[in-house]
């Protein structure tokens, strides 16, 4: 469940978007600039290469064992988002450990097979269970008309059919939880839950 933020709140607090990923980082800088909120990305760090890695150091921010550019977070006005996907090195009991240990602040963003699924989105409906990383990329190169791996403005290429992303995001979500599918695993192929953080960010424009 979505915590709401008071509104006298929306302009002084932050989302910290934790994240393994180039594309990821891409993606929502762009977005930063663009849509000019306060958001801060904090990208795969040396030594973290998986999906509970990456929990857990935004745990420790949560819990404020450690500042992030001199800022710690604050409780009462920031939240904190993990985006990640299904990788090699994220296996069942991985996504079993992150789903008991979350915490409710700490939003979780799971795409799968990949985060380029999300961009995928932008095109069109795409609902095969045998997706995977390779079919995504080369149907966003298709689709799109640019590379997911090398494009910097890549929410500035996206962003006039973002409607049209969460609508099919929304409606494969639905098909999985019809279906009682476990969301973050690796059977939900595909799934994208950036939707989630892309509706949060409104409230800190």
């Amino acid at each position: 469940m979505t915590r709401r933020i008071p509104s006298e709140l929306k302009k002084t607090g932050k989302l910290w978007i934790f994240c393994e990923g180039s594309t990821e980082k891409r993606y929502f800088n762009d977005l930063r600039v663009i849509e000019r909120v306060k958001i801060q990305i904090i990208p795969k760090v040396a030594g973290v290469s998986r999906a509970d890695q990456i929990l857990d150091k935004a745990k420790r921010f949560y819990k404020n064992e450690f500042m992030i550019n001199e800022d710690r977070f604050d409780i009462n006005r920031d939240r904190i988002a993990c985006v990640f996907d299904k990788d090699d090195n994220n296996t069942k009991d991985i996504f079993d450990s992150i789903r008991k240990e979350t915490i409710d602040d700490i939003i979780l963003v799971y795409s799968n097979p990949s985060f380029e699924y999300w961009i995928l989105c932008h095109a069109g409906y795409y609902n095969s269970s045998s997706l995977d990383q390779k079919d995504v990329y080369e149907l966003v190169l298709k689709k799109m008309g640019f590379d997911p791996k090398k494009e910097h403005k890549l929410y500035d290429r996206t962003k006039n059919n973002i409607n049209i992303a969460i609508k099919n995001a929304k409606d494969i979500l639905k098909i999985h939880q019809k279906c009682r599918v476990e969301l973050i695993s690796r059977d939900s192929t595909p799934l994208t839950l950036v939707y989630l953080l892309i509706e949060i960010i409104d409230n800190y424009k």
